[in-house]
């Protein structure tokens, strides 16, 4: 089992001091992977998005210079939101500065104010978002690219492909979402699959279908990396939180949900503080981990 934690972007936790002492010390505690979230432009009074965020790409940016060998990925990337040629380009960029750390978590996107904010059609963002992904792909696939789509077209241009053609393939894309579109688009268009709050029953559920639909489409299923969010908008049905509880009544749960199917457990963890956030995620680590 990997495991990985979603860094803090937002409020006490936006500044690049925290940022960098979140970072190092995640490195340093031997977690394999380090992530952020996005939004961009939130309601006002939101009581679920911080209204103080970071803006995900420029921190990946931040974190790809501060650490040296974790995982850096998005949890997830709302496609729709930004031009994708834009968009490839920066995550091709930070792949390559951060020598071929990077995985690209990605989804359609739910908060329809922040979509009429960018001035993107709310009602297209699961057909943009299936197309701006073959997008990325071709630019960073080929060396001199063209494409035409729906919403998006271009004829021999060159970018940069140097990141994809000098790590393992491409950068791995994952896609985000527990529905049936999110399972569809990570099987025939991802490369791994990146559920949220799901218990152990749920995801062995799923994690056959997404099989099914990977089968159906002629590709070998990926990694599946599932987001652990305590008070998330999503929470699994019935019962006691997963890993709540004693540290073998966790360790218990991430081995069922190991049995599952799961690859990777992201930690998603509410704190007041940096001290906070680390004495956690240090006490799974010596404590939870080791048990597993």
């Amino acid at each position: 089992m990997r495991y990985g934690v979603a860094i803090p972007q937002a409020n006490q936790f936006a500044t690049p001091e925290a940022l960098r002492a979140v970072a190092r010390a995640v490195e340093d505690l031997g977690y394999d992977s380090l992530w952020v979230s996005d939004h961009i432009i939130v309601p006002e009074g939101s009581s679920y998005i911080p209204e103080f965020m970071d803006e995900p790409l420029a921190v990946l940016a931040f974190l790809a210079a501060e650490t040296t060998h974790i995982t850096l990925g998005t949890s997830v990337l709302i496609v729709p939101y930004r031009d994708p040629v834009f968009a490839a380009k920066f995550l091709s960029t930070v792949d390559y500065l951060s020598n071929g750390r990077l995985v690209v978590g990605v989804g359609a996107g739910w908060l329809e104010q922040e979509f009429e904010a960018l001035s993107v059609p709310f009602e297209e963002r699961g057909a943009r978002t299936d197309e701006y992904l073959r997008v990325y792909r071709n630019l960073w696939e080929t060396e001199t690219s063209s494409f035409e789509g729906e919403y998006k077209r271009y004829s021999s241009m060159r970018m940069f492909p140097k990141a994809a053609r000098d790590r393992r393939g491409t950068i791995p894309i994952w896609v985000g979402g527990n529905g049936v579109p999110s399972i569809r688009r990570a099987a025939e268009l991802g490369d791994g699959w990146h559920p949220i709050n799901l218990s152990p029953g749920e995801l062995a559920d799923s994690v056959k279908t997404y099989r099914q639909r990977c089968e159906e489409f002629g590709r070998e299923p990926g990694p599946i990396c599932m987001r652990h969010m305590p008070g998330g908008r999503t929470r699994p049905g019935g019962g006691q939180w997963p890993l709540t509880g004693t540290a073998e009544q966790q360790a218990a749960d991430i081995r069922a949900y190991r049995e599952a199917g799961l690859d990777e457990l992201m930690l998603s963890l509410s704190a007041r503080s940096v001290s906070e956030l680390l004495g956690t995620l240090r006490t799974f680590m010596r404590e939870v981990a080791p048990r597993i």
